[in-house]
């Protein structure tokens, strides 16, 4: 008897369930980051590798959306438009692409990208 409990906890050890319980998708992850109202359900070093992906789609850098060292500020007004555009690309990865759907899609590398695409 013993050696199934064991064997069992073992197993659920192995699995995760102690260690990394499964994320509901309506409790937000606890960030160091101040207002982040989108990217909500990514960690920290998932953020950083998003803005650093958003530099690259759009040739930009950080102050493109960003009120200088202040990342939390919302006087840019291009801030509001990123927010807006990431939850359109969220909804087209949801409802249609699966997630194959990129800033980068549009932009180019471009931070207002072309009419003819």
């Amino acid at each position: 008897m013993n050696r199934v409990i064991l064997f069992i906890l073992g197993f659920m050890i192995a699995a995760g369930i102690f260690v990394a319980p499964a994320r509901s998708g309506t409790m937000p992850l606890q960030s160091s980051f101040k207002n982040i109202k989108v990217l909500t359900d990514m960690s920290d070093t998932d953020v950083r590798m998003e803005m650093q992906g958003f530099t690259r789609a759009l040739g930009v850098s950080c102050t493109y959306c960003h009120e200088g060292s202040d990342f939390a500020s919302d006087e840019n007004p291009k801030k509001l438009v990123a927010r807006k555009m990431i939850t359109m690309v969220k909804t087209i990865n949801k409802d249609f692409l699966g997630g194959k759907a990129a800033c980068v899609l549009c932009h180019r590398g471009a931070a207002v990208p072309e009419a003819s695409q």
